[in-house]
């Protein structure tokens, strides 16, 4: 039988100690009917071990290992097509699930039949774990529209979607070294799919840096200008304005920017 839910996790080169707190949040969820897609890039063959025999204590978890460096984006696409269930959830390997997570994402999907991706909010951590703060991202459908065309207003480690319909929009750009789930949310929206968030906590996210990397923001314009369309022309217009402006800003005063912004406490 067909898991009901099945995660869907790059791994690159984590520590032991982190592969290890990161999975065994997912082995520990409350809402036990899912599976987990491990695609593991690393190329330090002890940490992949490591990856590999976490992995195999549990039966729902499946390891993967390609042959060759496959990316992010593609990695995702390897797992989507491998999996089985309905709903797909992303998460990422070096983070910690809540363990009421995925049970508070279906009972919400349950109650809002019309809702096709499902996100919430995050706790950010540090390397060691400790608290740095709390972000949240707005709840309803049309608010989450508007917010896309200036920023991401989902967090991609969060979020659970309709596996069929990421894979009818073509799943993952592999052209997309960095934000390729924004380019993704914007196809989606453009094809009239249906978003929300829990106004809740539901993953630990480990934040190692407050700094984007300078190609963040050219993907993040390449994926403004490739899924453009007359669907709020005017906002879509003034984002990509807005985004072409901030990639000019030297780097200090862009990290200073998102720094308070990202480590806001809430």
């Amino acid at each position: 039988m067909k898991p009901r839910v099945s995660f869907i996790v790059p791994s690159f080169n984590e520590t032991p100690e982190v592969i290890s707190e990161s999975l065994r949040s997912v082995a520990k969820q409350t809402f036990t009917d899912f599976e987990c897609i491990v695609v593991d890039e690393s190329t330090d063959p002890a940490r992949a071990q490591a990856c590999e025999r976490l992995c195999n204590e549990d039966p729902r978890f499946i390891y993967v290992k390609p042959k060759e460096r496959l990316g992010l984006a593609a990695s995702l696409n390897l797992a989507l097509g491998m999996a089985r269930a309905d709903w797909v959830a992303r998460f990422d390997s070096d983070d910690v699930c809540l363990p009421e997570r995925i049970a508070l994402q279906m009972a919400f999907l349950a109650e809002h039949p019309e809702v096709d991706v499902l996100g919430g909010g995050l706790e950010i951590i540090d390397e060691a774990g400790k608290n740095l703060a709390f972000r949240d991202y707005p709840v309803e459908h049309d608010v989450i529209a508007r917010k896309l065309q200036f920023t991401t207003p989902l967090a991609h480690p969060t979020v659970i979607y309709r596996r069929r319909l990421v894979l009818e929009a073509g799943g993952y750009d592999p052209s997309f070294r960095f934000a390729e789930d924004l380019d993704l949310w914007l196809r989606l929206l453009n094809r009239k799919v249906r978003f929300a968030n829990l106004p809740l906590t539901v993953v630990r996210y480990r934040q190692q840096r407050t700094r984007r990397q300078s190609q963040h923001w050219r993907f993040n314009l390449k994926a403004r200008t490739k899924n453009f369309s007359a669907q709020m022309l005017v906002r879509r217009s003034i984002g990509i304005a807005v985004i072409g402006c901030w990639s000019l800003l030297p780097a200090p005063a862009q990290e200073s920017v998102f720094k308070r912004l990202l480590l806001r406490r809430g």
